[in-house]
């Protein structure tokens, strides 16, 4: 294996050709961002600075959305979901494939909503510390004031967390509480542990570790909302329970991620990168973080060792999430040194040769793409549709009308 960090040093840091235009602003406004930039325009937040700042973010597995006084929860927090797949609606079977042309996850359920006395109608959401795989959120009890709670977002994170630095916590729900059972145990010191039961079936745990002041003492006012008796000063997480996680949320909580550190080298042919997460909160306690499946197939031998097969979460577009109790993820890579211009599959190697019939076929779906008016192709009333109409109109792949990617599934896009 190589030595050195791949990661570690930019390509180039100077400035663009001089026939290469620039502009010294955004024709999207930085709604909510504080902090200096330069900002990145596509990251799984941009949910949160675009519109009306009220549309899903997807964090693999659970989903966050600020409620915004609306929803089953009529809260002003942030609503925390992980939708099942046996919510998914399907659209018309295919009748050549017998598959479903696409299907679509349900939006703007409030399992549960970390939220706190003093939000309102005035509420605001702010961001800063605007990273690749992770930002801090903010709400506000106005526009002008201090934040009320952050959150500390990271995709993967096996819980979601809200920080509270006096405020009086609320845990709402657009789901309805069947039960709300406080442990008669600690699940560290410090640290109170409630088990939540929805009415959908799911089972959730909220994990309160106070810095100062007393334990976080909820009493529920109904079947929808559960309040502090007092204000409370730490860390409120909360996680779903697929029915066998409670042993290993016990172990986790209490710290929490902030951020990844992304670092790799390379050797003749193979390859190794390692995400490094940041941690706040205990330290001594070991973070919960949710691998996708293109991760687990890559984890080596001492990740592998620290993942749980047994503690999985359906995501909505991404499969199975499973839970790795560690502080670092290292994923090795075979690379192919015999790479050249022709095609390449991982099964034949380089093809030197293309067949009549292929050559006919590369020809005329160049004839189709290049005689098509590009300006016009690329202009659309859709962001996410333009990039993609030529290909579309050339045949190579269907046509998607829904910019929630994350969302859902498309044959032919993924």
């Amino acid at each position: 294996m190589g030595s050195g960090n791949i990661f570690g040093e930019p390509i180039s840091t100077d400035a663009p050709p001089s026939n290469v235009a620039k502009e010294n602003d955004h024709p999207v406004p930085r709604l909510g961002v504080t902090g200096k930039g330069p900002f990145q325009t596509n990251k799984f937040y941009s949910s949160f600075y675009l519109g009306n700042q009220s549309s899903p973010v997807y964090l693999f597995p659970y989903t966050v959305q600020w409620a915004q006084g609306r929803g089953g929860s009529g809260s002003w927090g942030m609503a925390v979901s992980r939708p099942k797949a046996e919510d998914r609606v399907y659209g018309q079977t295919d009748a050549a494939t017998g598959a479903a042309k696409y299907y679509i996850n349900p939006v703007g359920i409030h399992s549960l909503v970390l939220s706190a006395e003093e939000l309102g109608a005035s509420t605001a959401l702010t961001m800063d510390n605007l990273t690749d795989s992770s930002v801090r959120v903010s709400l506000h009890a106005t526009p002008q004031s201090q934040p009320v709670i952050q959150f500390p977002l990271v995709q993967g994170a096996g819980f979601v967390t809200a920080l509270y630095d006096g405020s009086v916590p609320q845990i709402q729900t657009g789901v309805f509480y069947k039960t709300v059972t406080r442990s008669t145990q600690e699940a560290k010191v410090g640290t109170t542990k409630y088990k939540l039961h929805l009415e959908d079936g799911t089972k959730w745990l909220l994990y309160a570790y106070h810095t100062k002041g007393g334990a976080l003492d909820l009493q529920v006012v109904n079947n929808g909302l559960a309040i502090s008796k007092k204000p409370f000063y730490g860390v409120i997480q909360v996680a779903e329970d697929p029915g066998n996680a409670e042993s290993m949320y016990d172990k986790a909580c209490g710290a929490y991620c902030t951020g990844v550190e992304l670092s790799g080298s390379v050797g003749d042919t193979s390859g190794s990168y390692t995400f490094n997460f940041q941690k706040a909160g205990m330290p001594n306690a070991t973070l919960v973080m949710y691998a996708l499946p293109h991760h687990q197939s890559s984890f080596d031998g001492a990740t592998k060792g620290k993942m749980s097969n047994n503690v999985t979460l359906q995501t909505t577009t991404k499969g199975l999430a499973a839970a790795v109790l560690a502080d670092s993820w290292t994923m090795t890579e075979q690379l192919p040194n015999n790479l050249g211009f022709v095609p390449w599959s991982p099964q034949a190697g380089s093809v030197a040769t293309l067949s009549n019939n292929a050559k006919k076929t590369i020809q005329n779906i160049a004839i189709q793409e290049i005689s098509q008016n590009m300006l016009e192709q690329t202009n659309q009333d859709s962001m996410y549709f333009s990039g993609k109409v030529s290909m579309i109109r050339s045949g190579e792949i269907e046509p998607c009308f829904d910019v929630a990617c994350a969302n859902h599934i498309c044959p032919g896009i993924g």
